[in-house]
């Protein structure tokens, strides 16, 4: 059995220098991933502060949750929304 490159038809015949991306490629993909990682830490802070409401039944019913509704949030993960 004899296995074939993958053919890359698109950067074929071109240059290092021609791949290349702009600098502004560079920076919009950083703060695309610096927002992403802030909406993470934000996400988990959130998370944790509604586990501790969890303890006041009042607390809870001023936001509109159920405490299993707030513990259910509460326990995802912070990469999902």
């Amino acid at each position: 059995m004899s296995v074939k490159a993958p053919h890359e038809p698109a950067l074929a015949g071109l240059s290092l220098a021609d791949t290349t991306l702009p600098e502004t490629s560079y920076a919009s993909a950083l703060a695309a991933c610096l927002m992403t990682v802030a909406a993470c830490m934000a996400r988990s802070s959130q998370r944790r502060a509604l586990h501790e409401l969890t303890q006041d039944k009042h607390l809870l019913s001023d936001i509109g949750l159920t405490r299993e509704q707030a513990l259910r949030e509460a326990a995802k993960p912070f990469w999902r929304r």
